[in-house]
């Protein structure tokens, strides 16, 4: 079972001093942000965090209130998140890269703490969000700047389905263990991403660049479902796309890989994944190379080592030994 989430609340706090105690816990949590509230001694506020990977999941109910992200400072750039933000209750008016979108329950949008935003909630209000490591979901959806401050409406039937299933992760995140959680935290985000997506195209001409985008998450998704098999390349995926390798190279090499590198980031990830899992501790670390397609031992071996900065077995042994100290 996964940890109970850490809960982080005014109710305790002495009404004079809750927007203060409120705005430092918004600042350390949400990636430097500024909150501001008219609400003064009459403000609430709680966060439920579920802690998790790749993405923590954060329910969030308060009085209204405004935030803010400032151009940010050099040391902060590792901090850099997106934030997936899932309109609960209330409303929410949010701005970045030029855009203005409007959020009333059941809608989604994205922001970028890499640049200044403003997310004003003008009521009491709720949201789930998810805190994404920014380059991870670059990977699955391209540019940002194409879909920040953007809203996938209620009404938009992938947009529905991906809340509902946030929520379910939610309210059930304690009876998954961390494995499970962490499948179904990938998939939340696999859903955010094709929701986006399908609301950039909306039935409209599709830009070039949206168009690049999606060719990109279709082959992301075409690798996902054949990372086992072996003798997948880059041929195939540009075959399964109806395009040249070419120019799927020429869409990979615009958002920072290459197809291989793709390929190999995503088996070492499973292979990791499999590492970790006790289910799977007895299961030679040979098999479980072979089953997520490489063909080489020592090459896997030396991958590995590569991206984690230790070995399969020492991997497993310590991933293994923290679970049993939990």
């Amino acid at each position: 079972m996964n940890d109970t989430p850490s809960v982080i609340s005014t109710e305790r706090v002495p009404p004079s001093d809750r927007l203060s105690f409120w705005q430092h816990q918004v600042e350390s949590l949400l990636t430097h942000l500024e909150c501001t509230s008219s609400a003064e001694d009459s403000f609430f506020g709680s966060i439920k965090v579920y802690a998790s990977t790749p993405a923590n999941l954060l329910e969030i109910d308060a009085a209204r209130h405004a935030i803010a992200r400032t151009t940010p400072k050099a040391a902060q750039a590792r901090d850099e998140q997106v934030l997936i933000c899932i309109q609960s209750a209330g409303a929410a008016i949010v701005e970045q890269d030029g855009r203005q979108g409007v959020l009333r329950p059941g809608d989604m949008t994205v922001l970028d703490t890499s640049k200044s935003f403003l997310a004003d909630f003008p009521c009491e209000m709720a949201q789930l969000v998810l805190q994404v490591p920014r380059t991870l979901f670059r990977k699955r959806v391209g540019a940002l700047e194409r879909l920040t401050a953007t809203v996938v409406p209620a009404e938009n039937p992938l947009g529905k389905m991906t809340c509902e299933f946030v929520g379910s992760l939610a309210r059930d995140f304690e009876r998954f263990g961390p494995t499970v959680a962490q499948r179904l935290n990938e998939q939340a985000l696999d859903m955010v991403a094709m929701a986006f997506m399908s609301s950039l195209d909306g039935g409209q001409p599709v830009k070039t660049s949206v168009t690049r985008s999606m060719a990109a998450y279709r082959g992301r998704a075409f690798i996902e479902a054949n990372l086992r098999n072996a003798a997948l390349s880059p041929w195939d995926v540009a075959e399964h796309l109806g395009i040249s390798k070419r120019y799927l190279s020429v869409i990979f090499a615009s958002e920072g890989l290459s197809v291989e590198r793709f390929i190999r980031e995503r088996r070492l990830q499973k292979c990791a994944q499999d590492l970790a899992d006790r289910a799977l501790a007895i299961r030679p670390i040979g098999d479980i190379a072979f089953a997520w397609g490489f063909s080489s031992l020592p090459h896997f071996s030396l991958s590995f080592k590569t991206a984690f900065g230790t070995t399969p077995r020492e991997y497993r042994k310590q991933a293994l030994s923290g679970l049993q100290a939990r």
